[in-house]
């Protein structure tokens, strides 16, 4: 803090705030997206005194430290197509003439990873039974930060043959904010192309699929959700649908 004049300064609040946007429809029978919300995260603003009793002059600035604990259960920062997570800090200065001073901030706030300890192979694998095959995802992790990589290997074990136009790996986002939801592909990967698969024959598909930055981090608090799904597709050519099976991965923001 600097002045260009003294001035004697009587107290300063810091205040950590949170707001969610979502959609409220009027009525079931609404076609349209709903009307516009902005809720508060937190029942009350977080607040911390960082001044009081302080002269304040042009020669000499003054630096002052404060610190917030995020409540665990709040939402983190998510700024996507239709959920919306912002978190501000407003710094409150009142002077003893009366004056108010505001300044305000946008600050992030990021996720951390929720891993189960002690899971075995068998809790990281996701399988699908088909007529014409049997598919199996086996991944090494299934909790990942933006910029990692979700890796593992894709199976399939033929009961007929048939010629496979694409094979390849897929990372999904479904977001809603109350009655407004969106979905969107946000990573595609192909591990082979143009193969005929063999009756009575195991095929493996090594995979690494990179989460990209600036990706939303799972989440599920008040009217925001945030999910992401990997999806292992076999499209082929005698097949009306493919073959798919999909698994739920977390994605977290923190370093």
């Amino acid at each position: 803090m600097r002045s260009n004049s003294g001035v004697n300064i009587k107290t300063g609040q810091l205040e950590l705030t949170g707001t969610e946007q979502a959609w409220e429809k009027e009525s079931s029978t609404d076609s349209g997206h709903g009307r516009l919300q902005y809720n508060q995260v937190l029942a009350q603003p977080l607040v911390q005194s960082f001044i009081a009793d302080t002269e304040l002059t042009p020669t000499e600035p003054i630096s002052r430290y404060a610190r917030f604990q995020v409540p665990r259960e709040s939402p983190p920062t998510v700024h996507g197509e239709v959920t919306q997570v912002t978190w501000e800090v407003t710094g409150k200065l009142e002077t003893d003439d009366g004056k108010r001073i505001t300044n305000s901030k946008e600050v992030t706030v990021l996720t951390l990873p929720v891993v189960s300890q002690g899971r075995t192979a068998a809790d990281l694998t996701e399988e699908a039974t088909f007529n014409g095959c049997t598919l199996a995802m086996v991944l090494v992790n299934d909790v990942v930060g933006v910029g990692g990589y979700l890796e593992g290997e894709l199976r399939a074990h033929m009961n007929v043959t048939e010629q496979a136009k694409d094979i390849r790996m897929e990372l999904h986002s479904a977001e809603k904010a109350g009655d407004r939801h969106n979905e969107s592909t946000r990573q595609r990967v192909s591990l082979e192309s143009n193969v005929q698969l063999t009756v009575n024959r195991s095929y493996v598909w090594p995979f690494s699929l990179l989460v990209p930055d600036r990706t939303l981090p799972t989440v599920k608090n008040g009217k925001t959700t945030v999910s992401w799904l990997l999806k292992a597709i076999v499209d082929t050519d005698q097949s009306p649908d493919t073959y798919h099976l999909d698994r739920e991965v977390q994605i977290f923001t923190s370093t």
